[in-house]
């Protein structure tokens, strides 16, 4: 009976111990948002209308005042972004560091890379993905979390919109149908985490990158009142690549547009091909939907 009484007493202070346990230390998981604003384009992300699916979250490891991205060779977890911009599905929950005086570090980006190494993430495009990176934010830390941590999403590349129209009937014959538009463009592409910058590989890959659009097929009728599109090619930015068109009655042919040589990430530019009676294409750029940007003008 004595032992069975001991034994009572031992299990009673056991859950009062466990029942007293402080709330401070049980895992405080780490809530995350998307800034949508920064991400809203036309093609290929539409509106966010249904969501973004397998963002990669990255990070860092745990410091007090400055997280180093330049060690971070993985993915800490995937997630998917509604239309709202509530973020879930975390594939692997993230918690803050029991040490209250810790803060944690996030980035992410969209689509997955083809690949990744310390402080480098690589993807190889085809001009119709866009890439799109939330830099570093603090989410605080156990005592003083940042509730939701935003990861703000910017655009990495830059859009080429192409439309076409003749000038006349005659040219529209002379012409035949738009067979293809080509952007040449560095498609092996790497971002430095530590700098949040985009750039051509190491060891660079240089395409020509056809001009796609849901709705848009090739051959294409080049009408003569109103233009159409023709077709978006989402490139790094930087110097603007040669521009190669082909028709059903012309081989292909390169062009450039003066006034348009270099672009800016988040900026699209919708490039206007006027194809003449004459057998000269004449080329006229304005800038919509991203942000405002240079305009341009060519011909050939």
């Amino acid at each position: 009976m004595k032992k069975i009484i001991l034994a009572t007493l031992a299990l009673i202070v056991f859950v009062g111990c466990v029942k007293d346990l402080p709330y401070e230390d049980l895992p405080v998981p780490i809530s995350f948002n998307a800034g949508l604003s920064a991400v809203n384009t036309r093609a290929p992300i539409n509106n966010l209308t249904s969501g973004l699916t397998g963002i990669q979250i990255l990070r860092a490891a745990d410091h007090a005042t400055t997280p180093d991205w330049s060690v971070v060779a993985s993915v800490a977890s995937t997630a998917n972004i509604d239309a709202g911009g509530g973020v879930s599905g975390l594939s692997s929950a993230q918690y803050y560091n029991a040490n209250a005086g810790l803060n944690a570090f996030f980035m992410a980006f969209y689509p997955a890379a083809a690949s990744m190494s310390a402080n480098t993430v690589n993807w190889t495009i085809t001009g119709q993905e866009d890439i799109i990176v939330a830099p570093s934010v603090s989410a605080g830390n156990k005592a003083s979390p940042v509730n939701p941590t935003v990861l703000a999403f910017g655009h990495k590349l830059t859009q080429l919109q192409f439309e076409v129209i003749a000038s006349s009937a005659t040219a529209q014959t002379h012409w035949g149908t738009l067979t293809s538009i080509k952007v040449n463009a560095d498609t092996a592409l790497e971002l430095t985490l530590s700098t949040n910058a985009l750039a051509s590989a190491s060891t660079p890959v240089n395409t020509d990158l056809s001009a796609a659009q849901s709705g848009v097929s090739f051959p294409l009728t080049i009408p003569t009142g109103t233009a159409t599109a023709a077709g978006i090619v989402m490139v790094k930015p930087g110097t603007l690549g040669a521009i190669k068109v082909t028709t059903a009655t012309s081989p292909e042919q390169t062009v450039s547009i003066s006034g348009l040589s270099d672009t800016e990430a988040g900026n699209a530019h919708k490039i206007t091909l006027i194809f003449n009676e004459l057998g000269a294409i004449t080329f006229t750029a304005t800038l919509t939907d991203w942000v405002d940007g240079d305009d341009g003008t060519g011909s050939l």
